[in-house]
């Protein structure tokens, strides 16, 4: 049973005030100009043959099956997507700008996964995606998760380190003042400590949504087969946690609604790294199609062919 104070955030919006919503209408008028500048930008940038424009381009046509004109047009949102994501992060979040409303089902499924590992003292594996923005799924999780993340012990997030030391330096900075424990996926304890942070109760945010360098379990996502990584849920898998699949979804600059749910609950089949993964694919599905323009269409998620595949 979900806790008085549980309800209460359920029912009612995370953080919303009127006065915070006007607030953020306004900035966002103030800013339209800037918008258009860096639209008109991003509209260029998705007619060039760069990495991100071109391989967009191409998920968009093999994938959703669009025109070119079309697949310009959406490459250029997912390019203004990010545009968004800069200037919540460091213009609205900073002003107290983000307005966070909560879907009560979203919710209460994943506050009740998180009470259900608490009562066994089992940790919470966190399953999110490069979608909406992930600072502020990181906040919503924060507010939710009480019973797994407090002041001294913060919401764990796997990364995979930049080339670039002090890029990875910055990150870690960053994400510390969002409440975000970095853990490195290059450190040589790595599965160590992810295991003692799950016995330990602790929640931990996965983002699978990308495909692993080599290997991986493969499964169908938006109309072909793709590798996401498996080891981080098979580690999650023997430490005995509870599995939640997290996200946010933009409404409007600066304002989002939460996409959640807890794989318990719906998943009454074996617990093994492939039903989860199945799981979580159908789920991502369902959230990008809600949200289309809010994925990372610019990544190259169907480059690997599966293993029986490359045989042939």
């Amino acid at each position: 049973m979900l806790t008085m104070a549980a309800r209460e955030i359920i029912s009612t919006p995370l953080n919303f005030t009127l006065a915070r919503l006007c607030a953020n209408v306004f900035v966002n008028i103030l800013l339209l100009p800037v918008y258009l500048f860096a639209y008109l930008l991003c509209l260029v940038i998705s007619l060039s043959p760069v990495f991100p424009a071109r391989t967009a381009r191409e998920n968009f046509k093999n994938r959703m099956h669009l025109g070119r004109s079309a697949q310009i047009l959406a490459t250029s949102a997912i390019l203004f997507h990010y545009v968004l994501i800069f200037v919540e992060d460091f213009l609205l979040w900073p002003a107290g700008l983000i307005v966070l409303k909560g879907q009560t089902q979203a919710c209460d499924e994943v506050m009740s996964a998180s009470l259900r590992a608490k009562e066994k003292s089992a940790g919470l594996a966190v399953l999110s995606a490069h979608f909406g923005n992930i600072e502020v799924t990181a906040q919503y999780l924060t507010a939710l998760l009480a019973g797994h993340i407090s002041n001294e012990h913060k919401l764990i997030a796997l990364a995979k380190p930049s080339r670039s030391p002090a890029l990875t330096n910055l990150m870690g900075w960053y994400r510390g003042l969002r409440k975000i424990e970095v853990l490195w996926t290059n450190r040589k304890d790595f599965i160590r400590v992810m295991m003692q942070s799950l016995k330990g109760g602790r929640a931990v945010a996965l983002l699978i949504d990308q495909k692993p360098a080599s290997q991986g379990f493969f499964t169908e996502f938006c109309g072909a087969k793709s590798a996401f990584p498996d080891g981080g849920v098979e580690i999650a898998l023997r430490s005995g946690a509870d599995f939640v699949c997290a996200a946010s979804r933009r409404l409007f600059p600066g304002v989002y609604t939460f996409e959640g749910c807890s794989i318990a609950v719906h998943e009454n089949s074996d617990r093994n790294s492939k039903n989860i993964i199945n799981f979580y694919a159908r789920w991502l599905e369902t959230v990008i199609g809600r949200s289309p323009l809010q994925w990372c269409w610019d990544y190259r998620k169907w480059s690997r062919n599966p293993p029986e595949e490359q045989t042939t």
